[in-house]
């Protein structure tokens, strides 16, 4: 299937969520017994009472995470109202090193030394405490996409960190190769007219065995679609190492970027996610992205 490229945006995931670092808990007597009431036992998420003392109260507090009107501390999601067509193989015949070298505006990204039009997206951080680097990579959990997609090898899917580090997370390798589907795509739509197929979530955690595609050009695990095989939803390696994460600023702009370098198939993203480890977020009450 093709279709023409696209001008995207995406609804996406947010993954943290927090406010100011003050607890709001009542710090004596409050209940005329002569106890200490911030201190006297777990806590409570919705009575504005620092129950356990650690100077958060209610839904601020990691303990409330997910409990009743209090969001997942870490975990929020925000899913698209309609999935979007990712820009199909445009570009390809335009070198480059960066993407200053690519001063069309049409082709504006540097993906696997040739200029193309990518789908990126972005979410703005501002909640981590000031100036606070990401000491220990393994506590970026993962980094998630729901799309689908018939030709697997056509990708590069990358995060743009806000140190400006670009971190691959599935690297383009060659133009041949079997069909990989990623999710159950459609690929019988036209350009005119594409249609997405079924969606399904990839993630890419610090642990995780294998990449969806070595560097030799061999997939990870697959399982019929049909005529075609689909690449097995779940964790997958990235291609660059987790440690090149390390001391990585926490603020600032997180930007998903998908390349397809082929003009044959195209896919559709219906959301992506980045997650952190909650004891990054000093407050879980609210949300942490501009």
């Amino acid at each position: 299937m093709r279709t023409a490229a696209a001008s995207v945006a995406v609804v996406l995931i947010s993954l943290l969520v927090a406010c100011g670092p003050e607890g709001r808990g009542r710090l004596a007597d409050d209940d005329g017994t002569g106890a200490d009431a911030s201190t006297s036992g777990p806590e409570v998420c919705d009575d504005a009472i620092d129950n356990d003392g650690d100077g958060r109260a209610d839904c601020s507090d990691i303990d409330c995470s997910g409990v009743g009107m209090c969001p997942i501390c870490g975990s929020v999601e925000d899913p698209a109202a309609t999935p979007l067509a990712l820009p199909d193989g445009i570009g390809m015949s335009t070198m480059c090193s960066t993407d200053a070298d690519c001063t069309d505006p049409t082709i504006p990204n540097c993906v696997a030394k040739e200029c193309h039009a990518s789908y990126t997206s972005t979410l703005n951080f501002i909640g981590f405490p000031m100036n606070s680097m990401l000491a220990d990579p393994t506590k970026l959990l993962s980094v998630c996409v729901e799309m689908e997609h018939s030709y697997l090898r056509d990708l590069q899917m990358e995060l743009i960190t806000p140190s400006g580090g670009v971190f691959i997370l599935h690297k383009f390798v060659a133009r041949t190769g079997g069909e990989i589907y990623l999710g159950l795509a459609n690929d019988a739509d036209t350009a005119a007219t594409p249609v997405p197929g079924t969606g399904a979530t990839y993630c890419w955690t610090p642990a995780a065995p294998v990449p969806m595609l070595d560097t030799t050009g061999t997939s990870g695990p697959t399982q019929a679609a049909g005529s075609s095989q689909e690449l097995v939803p779940g964790n997958y390696k990235s291609i660059a190492p987790w440690t090149s994460l390390t001391n990585t600023k926490l603020n600032g702009m997180w930007t998903m970027r998908v390349t397809d370098l082929w003009p044959a198939d195209n896919g559709f993203m219906f959301k992506w996610s980045i997650k952190f480890d909650p004891s990054l977020v000093s407050d879980c009450a609210g949300p942490i992205i501009l």
